[in-house]
């Protein structure tokens, strides 16, 4: 689903389906994917974006050979983006970026336990257009 507006656009996207599984003995995926993402001008020059994503799969429990696993584990994601960009000529753009993402699984793994991971991502440069 889009918005455009004169100087801005909204959009969102969401899929739900059946993928690869994320662990070696589940059987298959099932997850969901959702994400919202925001592009503003703020003048002629200097534009604005801004996301949110969310991944969530449950992992159905499978076998391998003569083992069967009951385990069916799940893995969570929380995304947010945030860039800016200047056009300094019909050439040359200036833009930084950050990026912050959040995982944890659960299940699936040999103690049963949780585990997961955040992280903190920055960029900049300057992009060239011929």
């Amino acid at each position: 689903m889009s918005y455009q507006g004169g100087n801005h656009s909204l959009s969102w996207i969401t899929t739900y389906g059946v993928e690869q599984p994320s662990q070696t003995l589940a059987a298959g995926a099932t997850t969901l994917r959702t994400g919202l993402n925001l592009a503003y001008d703020l003048t002629s020059r200097i534009n604005l974006k801004a996301g949110v994503y969310y991944y969530h799969e449950e992992n159905q429990a499978g076998t391998t050979g003569p083992v069967v696993s009951t385990s069916t584990g799940s893995q969570d994601a929380l995304q947010f983006n945030l860039g800016l960009k200047y056009t300094i000529n019909k050439h040359f753009a200036l833009h930084a970026d950050y990026e912050y993402t959040n995982q944890s699984s659960s299940g699936g793994t040999s103690s049963g336990g949780t585990s997961g991971y955040s992280r903190n991502r920055y960029f900049a440069g300057v992009t060239y257009t011929y």
